[in-house]
């Protein structure tokens, strides 16, 4: 039996692919776990994680948490069984210590399009199609939600949230859902270009990048000037370290 999810780390790259193509890479517990587990776990030599799915779709979903018609359970159950798995897989991913580049071709829905957007560059290929359809079945997506904010414009979050409307690649990049876009047929070999570009530079660099991307949001000027200068010197000095 093929494994749900395929890694291969290689000189500073770990390429995550979701691999249960018969169900359009649905997003299942396990493989949360599986992410999550390698996400936390980084060699120091990483310098990006690209994602990306098997077959014909990038994600097109959630295998369903939910529990089965008839049961009764407490909403500290729900919470921790259906909300927190994904969250979980959510953080690992947004505070990963390297960027995330999300290579999406296909159907990229519900927690599919979370994956897409929360990740630092998100390649989008021409039939690469986004939605947020949650609310079909009377649930609010506030996970999916929690993934896309800060990431993508609120006006975009909520026509897709609130219309449910299916999101084709060249809309998405227009509304800032998608970093790029790349004919189909193109779409492996610009994901390697983006990949060898940023693996020039030094993991110290990587990190130094990414953890300012992840904390200066937000922050009042002096402060988010303050970080930049710290982050700049401690990447800078690692260049002048004299050997052991």
């Amino acid at each position: 039996m093929s494994e749900p999810v395929r890694m291969h780390s290689h000189e500073g790259l770990l390429d995550i692919v979701l691999n249960t193509p018969a169900n359009g890479n649905l997003m299942s517990a396990e493989m949360g776990s599986l992410i999550i587990d390698a996400v936390s776990n980084l060699d120091e030599q990483i310098r990006l994680i690209r994602l990306s799915g098997e077959g014909e779709d990038f994600c097109a979903g959630r295998v369903s948490p939910m529990p089965k018609p008839g049961s009764t359970p407490t909403g500290e159950a729900l919470r921790r069984n259906v909300a927190m798995p994904a969250l979980a897989l959510y953080d690992a991913l947004k505070t990963a210590p390297v960027p995330v580049l999300s290579v999406v071709h296909g159907k990229a829905y519900g927690v599919g399009c979370a994956l897409a957007g929360v990740c630092d560059i998100t390649l989008a290929a021409d039939d690469a199609s986004f939605q947020i359809p949650e609310m079909e079945r009377d649930i609010p997506p506030a996970l999916v939600m929690s993934a896309l904010i800060g990431r993508v414009p609120m006006k975009t979050i909520a026509r897709m949230v609130l219309t449910r409307d299916l999101v084709g690649a060249r809309e998405a990049w227009q509304a800032g859902l998608a970093s790029e876009v790349v004919p189909r047929a193109e779409l492996r070999s610009r994901a390697d270009q983006i990949a060898a570009t940023i693996l020039t530079c030094s993991p110290v660099t990587v990190r130094a990048v990414k953890q300012f991307m992840e904390l200066a949001p937000g922050l009042p000027v002096g402060t988010s000037s303050s970080l930049a200068g710290h982050l700049s010197g401690t990447a800078l000095s690692a260049k002048f370290e004299r050997p052991a």
